[in-house]
């Protein structure tokens, strides 16, 4: 029999796979971030192949694409204050036990 089933995980097992969680969850808000941005890229180089010269199109599109980038902006500080609170707290240099991330 596996002794693990016999008692429960080690607070540092604990730790280690929650800080890995959350770094992983930061890292995939980050990739979503990165798709929204792209998708802007994608509707200004649109915009301007179907406004042409219009002027205030243009001005409204860059309005929408500056709305959307301080949005970004705000959710990616967010992100980084998530990952600052574990700067110096990540797991200890012994891996811990049973965990996937140091086997």
């Amino acid at each position: 029999m596996d002794d693990t089933q016999f008692f429960p995980p080690r607070h540092e097992d604990s730790r280690c796979k929650a800080i890995s969680e959350l770094i992983e969850s930061v890292a995939r808000e980050q990739d979503a971030l990165a798709q929204i941005l792209d998708a802007e890229h994608k509707k200004i180089e649109k915009a301007s192949e179907l406004c042409g010269a219009d002027v205030d199109d243009l001005v409204e599109i860059d309005r929408s694409v500056e709305r959307v980038l301080a949005a970004v902006t705000r959710l990616e500080l967010a992100l980084q204050l998530k990952l600052d609170l574990f700067d110096q707290r990540l797991c200890p240099d012994t891996p811990c036990q049973g965990c996937e991330h140091h086997n």
